[in-house]
């Protein structure tokens, strides 16, 4: 009798063990972007810039570590997938505390560098220059010399920021042009 009970709780330990050993954590997991799963987890190891439960999400503009993409310059977003320029994109109707007129001017983008966005007829002057976006919401003006509409060297620098609408931007601009003091205004730029 007592081979019968040992033989009788081998065999239940052998067929706990095989049941056990049966399991698939992968089985209904598919991981994409060349994603593999772990056979101890069931959860998917994502190659280098890819994250989510089924490495799902590239971080497109950055580096993904410690559970977050950390941005290249001029991108943000959870994915680093939106230029930070677009917000200030557009057309526009200004004025400045320098002059009593309202006028147009636009803020593009360069061609050359995701974090450079140029203003045109700055200060109702015919004046393009050429700004750096430093943050979520705010820029400065290189201090890059230009011309204005009349042919006359001026420099500009200053600072600004666009509103949480987006329908908005203000700056300080400061003219230096070329044998005068400088002169600094405050402009608006409201969307058309």
């Amino acid at each position: 009798m007592k081979k019968f009970n040992l033989l009788f709780v081998a065999l239940i330990g052998a067929s706990a063990l095989t049941f056990t050993s049966c399991t698939d954590e992968c089985k209904d997991v598919v991981c994409e972007n060349g994603g593999t799963c772990d056979e101890e987890t069931g959860a998917c190891d994502c190659p280098a810039n890819f994250y989510g439960e089924s490495c799902e999400t590239e971080c497109i503009n950055g580096t993904y570590s410690g559970g977050a993409c950390s941005c290249d310059d001029g991108y943000e977003g959870d994915a680093c997938g939106v230029e930070q320029r677009e917000k200030f994109l557009g057309s526009y109707r200004s004025t400045t505390d320098c002059l009593s007129a309202t006028y147009a001017s636009t803020v593009g983008v360069s061609n050359t560098d995701v974090t450079k966005i140029i203003f045109s007829n700055l200060g109702n002057g015919g004046i393009t220059a050429t700004a750096t976006v430093t943050g979520s919401t705010s820029f400065s003006f290189d201090g890059n010399s230009t011309t204005d509409s009349f042919g006359d060297n001026v420099t500009i620098t200053g600072s600004g920021n666009v509103n949480a609408d987006g329908n908005q931007i203000q700056a300080s601009v400061t003219y230096t042009f070329e044998g005068f003091l400088p002169n600094t205004c405050v402009e608006t730029f409201n969307v058309q």
